[in-house]
């Protein structure tokens, strides 16, 4: 079975270096903001929405493209499953996070190498190498 889900990398630029939002979800994995399309919804709809519900957060700009993607498999109540995420960065102007309980337990801003200690899994981790690439070669920073 395949399974598909959107997401954004969440982005607060400082003078320094950029951090990152991520979140434990209740199951105790820690990575980034994502779920499933509601019907007739677009990737870019289904991640912003998601976004806003697990982190309560709304000001915040998104970029369409580029997007990264990470693809794992895992087994469910005995049936693979072949997931793929689609994440878009996403730039938030403020770090006050209102979790949505019912799905996620913590959250955290941290640095780049925070992040690559915190992630729980290796594809989410290669994703977000990719991600930390392509914000080096823009130098995006405050006022960029």
């Amino acid at each position: 079975m395949k399974d598909e889900c959107f997401g954004i990398v969440p982005i607060f630029s400082t003078e320094a270096d950029p951090l990152f939002l991520l979140i434990q979800h209740q199951a105790g994995h820690w990575a980034f903001p994502k779920g499933h399309a509601n019907p007739g919804e677009s990737p870019a709809e289904t991640a912003r929405r998601e976004f806003q519900e697990e982190t309560g957060i709304s000001d915040f700009q998104m970029l369409d493209e580029p997007s990264f993607t990470e693809h794992y498999s895992f087994v469910k109540d005995g049936e693979p499953i072949e997931k793929t995420v689609t994440y878009f960065l996403g730039f938030v102007n403020s770090r006050e996070v209102v979790l949505q309980v019912e799905e996620i337990q913590n959250s955290a801003w941290v640095s780049f190498e925070e992040a690559v200690k915190l992630i729980t899994f290796d594809a989410n981790r290669l994703m977000f190498a990719e991600v930390k690439a392509y914000l080096d070669s823009r130098k995006l920073r405050v006022g960029a």
